[in-house]
């Protein structure tokens, strides 16, 4: 397999930026890393946050219902803000990004 083709396979398939890696390019491939790891952590700590507001609510009325919480986690996933969207655009273009590059990084280093 060439050089080009498993780099892209790398970004593509491994995580974002490991193709670039691969081609010993570290500092292009730290950015789409960098970029994509801040916002998963970015996702999952407003969904965290949003799951403590959520149950710290359902908790000062009482006893915990697990169907309630079945049902609140069902609607909050079902209705995302629009921060998170945006987020996971920017993760999908890093990603994409990552694979196109690593492909002609590959193909321009003269790897094959």
């Amino acid at each position: 397999m060439k050089m080009s083709s498993k780099a892209a396979l790398l970004s593509a398939l491994v995580f974002p930026g490991v193709g670039q890696m691969y081609l010993k390019r570290y500092l292009r491939g730290l950015l789409p890393m960098v970029l994509v790891l801040t916002g998963l952590g970015v996702l999952i700590a407003r969904a965290t946050f949003r799951a403590l507001e959520a149950l710290d609510k359902m908790q000062a009325g009482g006893a915990l219902d697990m169907n309630a919480v079945s049902n609140l986690a069902a609607t909050s996933s079902a209705s995302g803000d629009p921060y998170s969207s945006v987020i996971v655009l920017v993760m999908f273009c890093c990603w994409l990004f990552s694979v196109i590059d690593a492909y002609r990084l590959g193909k321009e280093g003269n790897h094959e």
